[in-house]
């Protein structure tokens, strides 16, 4: 099964190239711009793929809030043109969303968002992933939507680091931490998150998946089970979101229920911790 991975060089994307290994062709972002319709198309019928796995993504957050026009562009025109020309090569599409879709609800946390939960975005940039979803899923009958969460992994992001990356390293160099207590989710490593979505593609799944590792937990509590297993010492102090004066509103809940997995007879992903751990090894910091 040929797969061809879009955004191959980002966390994700190397990940996916790993996982498929030989059977996958990469287009980096210089190779395939998304928003380029007739380039995409070339680059599909060139490739001649089983499945496309569109990664490309602008997700700066606070930046899409006063960039639209590139947010949409990307998350929403660039999605419908990646779905379209893998359709006119008879491929599946896998488009990945966020969690990002969630959050204008009351939620109590233990109540992670299911796929039949209608979507309340918060921000430009969730907004922009709810319409990719939806033009995607018009645009391919062989369509996976796979939403997940706080992806880190261990290839170089485009911040140049990871959350727990970060964190450790502010630990070390200045002895404390703040970080929000009041936003809540079930962070994912990326590594895990190929692996699941190259078990649905061989299932031939189509629809709508949550894909993240079990549990959730607040930024705060991501960042100290971090310092823990890392056996790293620093002063945390708990924030609120208000207090990071932020463009874009975030979710103050947004765990996902990954429990439709068992319909097509897969097992949920691993506990955030369990995950964390393996991270941190083999980035070496452990």
């Amino acid at each position: 099964m040929r797969v061809a991975v879009i955004g191959s060089t980002g966390q994700l994307g190397q990940d996916l190239m790993r996982v498929f290994g030989e059977e996958a062709v990469g287009f980096a972002h210089e190779d395939l711009d998304v928003t380029d319709e007739e380039s995409v198309a070339s680059a599909m019928r060139s490739a001649e793929p089983d499945w496309v796995l569109n990664t490309a993504a602008f997700h700066r957050v606070d930046d899409c809030e006063t960039n639209p026009t590139l947010t949409f562009a990307v998350n929403a025109t660039g999605a419908l043109n990646v779905a379209r020309a893998a359709a006119a090569v008879g491929s599946g599409v896998t488009f990945f969303s966020s969690d990002y879709v969630f959050g204008g609800q009351d939620r109590e946390r233990g109540r992670p968002y299911g796929e039949r939960d209608a979507p309340h975005p918060l921000s430009v940039y969730g907004v922009s992933k709810v319409a990719g979803e939806q033009l995607v899923m018009q645009a391919n009958p062989r369509y996976l939507v796979v939403r997940s969460a706080g992806l880190y992994g261990t290839a170089t992001s485009r911040k140049g680091w990871t959350f727990p990356e970060l964190m450790l390293n502010k630990a070390r160099t200045e002895g404390a931490l703040r970080v929000v207590t009041d936003q809540v989710l079930s962070p994912t490593f990326t590594a895990d998150l190929a692996r699941k979505t190259k078990e649905l593609i061989e299932q031939d799944a189509v629809g709508l998946f949550h894909l993240t590792n079990a549990g959730e937990c607040s930024w705060f509590e991501f960042a100290r089970g971090a310092l823990e297993l890392a056996g790293v010492e620093a002063k945390m102090e708990q924030i609120s979101t208000e207090q990071m004066k932020q463009r874009a509103r975030r979710p103050p809940y947004s765990a996902l229920d990954t429990t439709r997995l068992e319909t097509v007879g897969l097992s949920p992903m691993r506990p955030w911790e369990e995950a964390l751990s393996d991270y941190l090894r083999a980035k070496g910091m452990i």
